[in-house]
């Protein structure tokens, strides 16, 4: 399974020998503040979102590099149980 952040929706790749299915999921996290936040999920993806566009000299300056990247990270914790 591979997912792909692309604005404001989360694309998820399916993929086997036999099948391939893409999935796209809404869920406006490249601008929800995080008094908007539905879950502690989207609270860290917010979290680490705004981190890293206030730190940009770390070659973050572009959004949606930043957002591929707190996507990996935010999946990783989820993954980690935090």
């Amino acid at each position: 399974m591979q997912k792909i952040r692309q604005g404001r929706y989360i694309k998820t790749i399916i993929s086997d020998e036999k099948s391939h299915a893409v999935f796209h999921e809404v869920d406006n996290l490249d601008t929800k503040s995080i008094d908007q936040a539905e879950d502690n999920y989207e609270k860290t993806f917010i979290t680490v979102r705004e981190a890293l566009s206030k730190n940009e000299q770390y070659c973050c300056d572009d959004k949606n590099d930043r957002l591929s990247l707190t996507q990996v990270v935010t999946d990783l914790l989820k993954q980690g149980g935090l």
